[in-house]
């Protein structure tokens, strides 16, 4: 697994992603100071590239602030098992912790044991200051990643106007006040919600998109793809990345077995003619 790195002077610290792909995207690394917007259709993989980011902060001691929306906090915790990040022994340790705004949205009143705080994310106010003081119990100043996974489960709740409010609101007080990175996941699976994503991402000093490559889904090949649209005072190179969802996490792409892939399901297709 990739390490997460650091790149400090005079004014700003800048921090790489730890992951091949994104950080061919990111050749300089990211502004510690940003909060970025990872949007995308279900099932490219935004999950599993925000966790594993969180996974290399951490195994590098430093914590990660995980707001559970989308999911339980087991849910996370065993996507970290699962990549071999050991979450249990992150979260025992103190390096990971949890607000959990998903269990009471399910009508299940009972704590999570791997939920620190929760919250009822019907009201947007409750959730702010939870990962606000969830900040201020931690200590965390200057390092350490905030993941917010994802922001769907405020819309269902909330009009454009609150989740804006919210979105400001942690990049005033977690990103720009206390220079924590700052991770927000958005699925992309509707017109709408592809649309806002447009609208809502000068609210973000980064944007990152992923999807699957459409011709070559065509071919029952579903390469995910991401791109570096932009990073506040860092360099890009906004092309379309491919990655791999892997058991060792997200991994760049075997480009020869990618060539020799596609030949073969040309091929297939030739013997249909």
């Amino acid at each position: 697994m990739g390490q997460v790195g650091s790149k400090p002077d005079s004014l700003i610290e800048r921090v790489s992603f730890g992951i091949d792909p994104l950080d061919w995207g990111a050749p300089e690394g990211v502004l510690r100071s940003s909060t970025i917007l990872f949007a995308g259709e279900s099932g490219t993989g935004k999950s599993a590239l925000v966790a594993h980011i969180a996974a290399n902060f951490m195994h590098r001691g430093e914590r990660c602030l995980y707001v559970a929306l989308d999911d339980s906090p087991e849910s996370f915790v065993e996507q970290l098992e699962s990549f071999g990040w050991r979450g249990r022994e992150l979260y025992q340790r103190g390096l990971l912790y949890i607000v959990d705004g998903y269990t009471y949205t399910t009508g299940r009143y009972v704590s999570s044991s791997f939920a620190n705080r929760s919250v009822n994310v019907q009201r947007v106010d409750e959730l702010t200051n939870a990962i606000i003081a969830s900040v201020e119990e931690l200590k965390m100043s200057g390092s350490g990643v905030l993941v917010i996974d994802s922001l769907n489960d405020l819309l269902y709740f909330h009009d454009i106007t609150r989740v804006v409010m919210f979105i400001k609101s942690i990049r005033a007080f977690v990103s720009k006040s206390r220079k924590i990175l700052s991770l927000v996941v958005l699925h992309t699976d509707t017109e709408s919600t592809a649309e806002l994503a447009k609208s809502v991402e000068h609210l973000f000093d980064g944007v990152i998109y992923t999807r699957i490559n459409e011709d070559l889904r065509k071919l029952g090949i579903p390469l995910k793809e991401l791109l570096v649209k932009k990073l506040r005072g860092c360099p890009t190179n906004p092309f379309w990345i491919p990655y791999a969802i892997t058991a060792n996490g997200v991994m760049p792409v075997d480009t020869e077995k990618l060539a020799n892939l596609i030949k073969a399901k040309l091929k297939e297709y030739e013997r249909l003619k």
